[in-house]
């Protein structure tokens, strides 16, 4: 989170790999097993949030990664199929539901590659769009930017879909290595 860039509440991260992590910055601790939220002490901040099954599994069990960037850029961003998926890999799910009986809701899946990998990505955007409105209604804000980081940052047409869900900037990460933040943790600690 802080090699993504993180330096204020409000700010948060996403990480799309194969699963989807939402992390928001906020003043206060955010504990709920309900909902499969925990959070970190972090510089006198927290970082709250948790992690979902819905993610880039679902997307490679479709999708190659040549056609997955080639149907890409086939999308309009802009434009939504309202398709209702829920793309758990398998039963299951952690945030922002914590429900190990939720089953996976992949149907119908159109003719056309390209609308369902369209309906797929729109999928674990609304996933992100309810983590985040999840920890809004428990008390700990909504973003007002979202830095992403893993495989799925490299799209940029999901990262407009994305940001037209969020309401609010889609950036991508300002590091990706966690070893920079880990040195940052090193060098505050330092100068204390």
């Amino acid at each position: 989170a802080l090699a993504a860039g993180l330096e204020r509440p409000g700010d948060a991260v996403t990480s799309l790999g194969s699963t989807l992590v939402c992390k928001l910055l906020s003043s206060r601790p955010l504990f709920d097993a309900e909902y499969g939220i925990y959070s970190h002490h972090i510089f006198g901040n927290w970082l709250a949030g948790g992690a979902s099954n819905v993610g880039g599994a679902v997307l490679r069990r479709y999708f190659p990664d040549d056609e997955l960037t080639s149907l890409s850029r086939q999308i309009n961003p802009d434009r939504s199929l309202c398709l209702r998926y829920y793309p758990l890999p398998e039963k299951g799910e952690r945030f922002p539901f914590n429900d190990p009986a939720m089953q996976p809701r992949l149907t119908p899946v159109p003719k056309d590659r390209v609308r369902f990998l369209q309906g797929l990505l729109e999928s674990i955007a609304r996933v992100e769009r309810t983590a985040y409105r999840r920890l809004q209604e428990l008390g700990c804000g909504y973003p007002t930017r979202v830095f992403t980081s893993g495989g799925g940052a490299q799209n940029d047409v999901w990262s407009t879909m994305r940001q037209r869900m969020l309401t609010c900037p889609v950036l991508p990460a300002k590091h990706v290595q966690a070893a920079y933040g880990a040195a940052t943790i090193a060098l505050k600690s330092l100068s204390g």
